[in-house]
């Protein structure tokens, strides 16, 4: 079995499919978690609710950082509309 460090997924993983955990692994390592969770759902035909709960413990298991987009977003709205009033005299 793998060590949490290692980066190479093993035929032990989910779906049994070594080559579909890496794409997976990839994938979230490029901040896609949707993604994942749609390819691991197409190729193994589970629910939506285990591909999410298969898809959290590989982030977990190759300790994969994610990134939230979403409040990166609202932050830097948030910011541009204070520069605007504060440039624009309110």
């Amino acid at each position: 079995m793998n060590d949490a460090k290692n980066d190479q997924p093993d035929a032990d993983e989910p779906g049994g499919q070594p080559e579909l955990v890496e794409q997976i692994v990839e994938s979230l390592k490029q901040g896609n978690k949707i993604q994942a969770i749609k390819d691991y759902r197409d190729a193994t035909g589970a629910g939506l609710k285990e591909s999410k709960d298969v898809i959290d413990s590989l982030i977990q298991k190759y300790e994969i950082s994610m990134k939230s987009g979403c409040a990166s977003m609202l932050l830097f709205a948030f910011t541009t509309t204070l520069l605007l009033f504060i440039v624009c005299g309110r």
